[in-house]
């Protein structure tokens, strides 16, 4: 797959200063468990590539349309085959069935055109086995994505009729853009995560892939319908946490925003439910269903008139929305004991800190301007993990490999905090996120860059005013490698009184890049206090086509 040369850049800035539906149950108690699917060992060196087939059920009917899963990121066909899950309510209700293994399933995950390459091919494997023109799809998550690319460049949507997402982030995630700041590649270097999945779904990188996809002719072939989460799992559990610092709503993983994100999808459900959660049968199976029956083959034709039309990525769509937030993020090495530190003004609720680290064995603590200390609860322990993590099912979280401590502190002080780690050839990343009336926005001018070009960033206080002189840490990472450059070389700051302004030379040469900043906010009490924001940007060299 040939495609337009990319580079991207994450501006990382660190300020220190309806559908909404009730939940039905579909009810799994009487159902029958379904029978092992049948593997078609495509590759005999791994799993990538490998499909399988459903057992056909007693009432199975050819009125009902075949349904091939589509798992997410970093998960294998086990996330549909397991109690409670899709496979089993499908076989019930008399749907055949059929799965497959994408990069995913051997490790490292694979980006959209990697699995979306192989999975085109098992799509027609699937439809010439049960003997149909076309079939229909449930993806969850990035296995959504990698469907698109599957039809779209990879000739696989005449074989598709329907295609209903669940959380698919389809503009991308901004936890993939904090994967590849600065702030996290302390961490990284440890844990070793760079893969090409994680990558692929940087929300600047997402938004050039729905630049050459969505003006495709071939959207026209498949109905897509979109499904978003807005929960988690409960307090201190996998995604409880990033559910409480993505911006708006979201299921701990993807925003709604991006799970709504395609221009021609269908929008039909969004539930109290987390990312992992929206894959339990009992959650989302009768809409599933409903929609998959109501736009089987038979109607497509009258559905390719009804979208018979282009869909022009204009100026306003590559305008990203402003992003208001109220979040500090640190990272670095941990030798020894290791300190670092962040302010909070008065008047904060609730702050809700994580700090990773790669060892279990580092020790991590809060202490508070008076002296107070916090020791943190382990994410992921609570009695509320998700029922769909199991037969070695990998979670969705894009942080999974870390070792994460969560705080959960209600009305903290005002002043200066330290963050306390003590371990051996470690690192930390601290993720904060704080409930209050000091809220930043950053605002930009769009998404995609060509080479060389012009760009600008604002980061308004609305409420506080900017400390002089308070710009630190300025940092420029290349992230494919994570490699440092020298910031000044392509980044100016200046300072106003409610606000910073931004201007940047988007990179000439190719790359991934993310450029941080530590800054201080004033409020009108003359409190000091921190903050982080990061933009993501992709440049692309449209007279030069070489694969990512």
């Amino acid at each position: 797959m040939r495609i337009s040369k990319l580079y991207h850049a994450v501006i990382c800035i660190t300020l220190t200063s309806s559908l909404l539906l009730p939940i039905p149950m579909f009810s799994t108690k009487a159902l029958a468990a379904a029978p092992a699917p049948t593997l078609h060992d495509e590759n005999p060196h791994g799993a990538f590539g490998d499909w399988y087939t459903g057992a056909i059920p007693p009432n199975a009917s050819p009125d009902k349309p075949v349904i091939l899963f589509v798992q997410g990121l970093h998960a294998t066909y086990k996330k549909f085959y397991r109690d409670g899950g899709l496979y089993e309510a499908a076989y019930n209700s008399g749907y055949r069935t059929a799965f497959v293994q994408l990069r995913d399933a051997d490790g490292d995950g694979g980006n959209m055109y990697t699995n979306g390459e192989k999975l085109a091919k098992v799509i027609k494997k699937v439809a010439d086995y049960y003997n149909v023109k076309q079939i229909a799809i449930v993806a969850h998550s990035k296995g959504g994505v990698d469907t698109q690319a599957a039809l779209i460049h990879y000739g696989a949507a005449p074989y598709v009729h329907t295609v209903h997402q669940l959380a698919t982030p389809n503009k991308g995630s901004e936890l993939a853009d904090l994967a590849y700041s600065s702030w996290f590649s302390w961490l990284a270097e440890i844990l070793g995560k760079k893969d090409d999945a994680v990558y692929s779904l940087q929300t600047s990188y997402m938004a050039n892939f729905r630049k050459q996809t969505d003006n495709h002719r071939d959207i026209n072939k498949t109905r897509t319908y979109m499904a978003a989460g807005t929960g988690d799992d409960g307090i201190f559990t996998k995604y409880w946490f990033a559910h409480a610092v993505l911006p708006g709503e979201d299921d701990g993983a993807v925003t709604v925003d991006s799970a709504f994100g395609l221009p021609y999808g269908i929008k039909t459900f969004k539930k109290n439910i987390s990312h992992t959660a929206i894959t339990d049968a009992k959650h989302v199976w009768s809409e599933v269903e409903s929609n998959i029956r109501k736009s089987s083959k038979e109607l497509q034709p009258n559905f390719a008139q009804e979208l018979d039309r282009e869909y022009q990525l204009d100026e306003e769509e590559n305008t990203p929305a402003s992003i208001v937030s109220n979040t500090i993020v640190r990272g670095g090495k941990i030798k020894g004991k290791t300190q670092d530190t962040f302010l909070l003004e008065s008047g904060v609720s609730q702050m809700m800190v994580d700090v990773m680290t790669a060892n279990e064995k580092t020790k991590v603590k809060l202490i508070s301007p008076s002296g107070k200390e916090y020791t943190p609860k382990r994410l992921g322990d609570s009695d509320f993990d998700s029922e769909t993590d199991v037969d070695g099912d990998e979670t969705q979280e894009l942080f999974a490999s870390a070792i994460h401590h969560g705080f959960k502190i209600d009305d903290p002080e005002k002043g200066k905090w330290k963050l306390v780690a003590s371990g051996k050839n470690d690192a930390y990343f601290m993720f904060a996120q704080v409930e209050s009336d000091q809220p930043m926005e950053v605002v930009s001018e769009k998404k995609i860059y060509e080479p060389g070009e012009r760009g600008e960033i604002r980061v308004e206080l609305p409420e506080a005013t900017i400390k002089k002189q308070a710009i630190a840490n300025v940092s420029m990472v290349e992230t494919k490698n994570r490699q440092l450059l020298a910031a000044e070389n392509y980044l100016k700051i200046k300072e106003k009184d409610d606000e910073i302004q931004g201007t940047f030379k988007a990179p000439r040469e190719p790359g991934v890049y993310n450029i941080c900043l530590e800054i201080t906010g004033v409020n009108e009490f003359g409190e000091e206090f921190s903050r982080s924001v990061w933009y993501n940007f992709a440049v692309i060299d449209e007279d030069a086509e070489e694969e990512l």
